[in-house]
């Protein structure tokens, strides 16, 4: 007679572990996939911040010495040279370098591209109230001082981005 096998036996992998297996092994990649990806993310963010943070600091730097090397009231036909005292308020304007021999900071009217980013500088009137502290409104116009917001802008994923800063300029001399 023939020996009958048992089918129920305990000894072999059933289809279903082996599936569970499967979807456990999935769900572990998928998560370090997932991890990866937000990881590469935020690294890409933290690259483009720090990039960010530079051209505003390079942008304050400039405008510093653009401030050190023109007269505060000067006032260029071409205005390239205008002085802080006399370069127009509240409209976007950037520093270039100049093709002279040697280089000079020029202040130039609109925004500037710099690969994704863009980048403005906006010069202020700033007021004082009796105690000589910057108001924002409701104070007395100080001609010799002017406030710089740097802004540089730029998207990452469908989603604007934006660094700014805000300092003070006096005419120092």
């Amino acid at each position: 007679m023939p020996e009958h096998q048992n089918f129920n036996s305990t000894k072999g992998i059933s289809i279903i572990e082996l599936l569970i297996v499967i979807v456990i092994i999935g769900v572990g990649i998928a998560a370090l996939l997932s991890f990866g990806t937000f990881t590469l993310r935020t690294a890409l963010l933290h690259k483009q911040t720090l990039q960010a943070s530079f051209l505003v600091k390079e942008a304050v730097e400039s405008l510093r010495n653009y401030r050190d090397n023109t007269g505060w009231d000067d006032d260029d036909p071409a205005d390239q040279y205008d002085g802080l005292g006399t370069v127009p308020t509240a409209v976007p304007l950037h520093l270039e370098l100049s093709l002279d021999s040697p280089p000079r900071w020029q202040l130039l009217s609109g925004a500037e591209t710099i690969g994704i980013f863009e980048r403005k500088v906006i010069l202020e009137p700033v007021e004082r109230d009796l105690s000589d502290n910057i108001v924002e409104a409701g104070g007395v116009l100080d001609s010799q001082t002017k406030k710089a917001t740097v802004r540089v802008l730029w998207t990452e994923r469908n989603l604007a981005r934006q660094i700014e800063t805000i300092t003070y300029f006096t005419n120092w001399r």
